[in-house]
């Protein structure tokens, strides 16, 4: 409901290739065949429920991940992803257009939803199958007993603090996503057996954590004059080169001689040309319905949220920087973008403009989560396995609980999994024998 809305059409096998490649081993070859060839099928049924595609139009600064195709281009299948979103209501974000299609179809048919009653236990017979689940409601604990078996698809552990330590490669990490997602199907499900995968995959953008809200808000520039230094004022990455999912990539570098991580919290500097283009908070996220990003960002300055000065020097001192460190950065920047070269980072030629406009602006970014990848193992049939990858009888999970992304992530593909394996779960369990 808060994400982006896109997800992927493969247009042959070719992708099951690049999605080898960027599991990098973690995830079976006979799983990533199974997601593509569902997933080849998955226009038909979407327009099947009543659902019209259109293909997805990036805006902007050119990202790796903002583009209608591959995040990784040079990977072998590359060439056979498209990028596609529901086309209407236009006036809708593109995961609300989807939201409402699927849930519609399931109001349509009649199918009772308890909300409000979270699952806190899974019920096993003595065969050990997997027979139903004990939940909470209105402050009662209930039983609802399984026709034919359960299934899972309750989300990761995003807004779990002891999970996220433990298993996340970068400390402190922000959240973009659901607050419920507590880690509550890793936690059931481990205490029925269940073998855990991927605990250390996320899908992370970066974003800003304003004191006044829960969650972070995504940040993206969508005009070139900008550059992103540590908490020292050292620039360190290509801002445009970064598939925007993998930004803990190049956040979690450790400093073993202070004994901190020097890029989080970092800063995006710009100046007064780049502020007036466009709002730097985009419409995603859990905050989406809460907040409206100003147009040229400027209730965000006077909020305090971006800080605001008359001179890098000022700038430097209001964030606690050295300012000789950061006029160094953006000086050495303004020579690349005059050169047409970028010779510390190789940023491209299109995306290279100067800051060189006062006023000029920071705002200080984390890490945030739009969600985590782990939790139960679980094979192509969407069972999930024991810590012996044996099959727990009548039991099978879906989406974010346990996604099959354990290494690199190309955007679109958690909801492609959503729907690709949402659906073999729904088939296999509606052919388990009646419990």
């Amino acid at each position: 409901m808060v994400s982006g809305g896109n997800f992927i059409i493969p247009s042959s096998m070719q992708f099951t290739q690049y999605l080898n490649i960027l599991s990098y081993g973690t995830t079976g070859i006979d799983i990533n065949e199974t997601y593509v060839k569902e997933a080849m099928g998955i226009g038909d049924w979407l327009q099947d429920l009543g659902g019209e595609l259109t293909t997805y139009t990036p805006r902007g600064v050119t990202y790796p991940s903002m583009v209608a195709g591959a995040s990784f281009p040079n990977v072998p299948g590359a060439e056979s992803i498209n990028k596609y979103n529901i086309k209407e209501p236009a006036t809708e974000p593109a995961s609300v257009r989807l939201w409402n299609l699927l849930s519609s179809n399931v109001e349509n048919r009649g199918i009772r939803i308890l909300n409000n009653t979270p699952a806190r236990e899974l019920v096993t017979n003595m065969a050990g199958e997997i027979t139903g689940v004990i939940a909470e409601q209105v402050g009662k604990t209930i039983q609802v007993h399984a026709r034919r078996a359960v299934i899972l698809t309750c989300g990761g552990f995003e807004n779990d603090e002891n999970l996220k330590w433990d298993n996340l490669p970068a400390k402190p990490i922000k959240f973009l996503g659901s607050p419920g997602n507590t880690g509550d199907g890793i936690r059931m499900t481990e205490k029925v057996g269940a073998g855990m995968w991927h605990m250390t995959g996320l899908s992370c953008l970066i974003g800003f954590q304003a004191p006044e809200y829960e969650a972070a808000f995504p940040i993206i520039f969508l005009s070139p004059g900008f550059i992103f230094v540590d908490k020292y004022g050292r620039r360190f990455i290509n801002e445009t080169g970064v598939e925007v999912h993998e930004y803990w990539r190049e956040l979690s570098l450790f400093d073993p001689d202070r004994i901190e991580y020097p890029r989080i919290p970092f800063y995006a500097i710009f100046d007064e040309e780049n502020r007036l283009k466009a709002p730097i908070g985009i419409r995603i996220g859990y905050q989406r319905n809460l907040y409206r990003w100003s147009v040229d960002n400027s209730v965000e300055i006077a909020n305090g949220w971006i800080t605001r000065a008359d001179t890098i020097d000022e700038l430097a001192n209001k964030i606690a920087m050295e300012g000789s460190t950061l006029n160094n950065s953006i000086t050495q920047y303004n020579d690349s973008c005059q050169a047409g070269i970028d010779a510390q980072f190789n940023r491209s030629r299109d995306n290279l403009k100067a800051i060189n406009n006062p006023p000029y602006y920071a705002i200080q970014l984390h890490p945030a989560l739009i969600n985590t990848q782990g939790g139960p193992r679980r094979d192509k049939e969407s069972r999930v396995l024991d810590a012996y990858s044996k099959p727990i009888p009548k039991l099978y999970a879906a989406g974010e609980l346990g996604s099959i992304w354990g290494f690199l992530y190309q955007g679109g593909n958690n909801l492609g999994e959503c729907l690709v394996f949402g659906r073999i779960a729904g088939r296999n369990a509606a052919a388990e024998k009646p419990i």
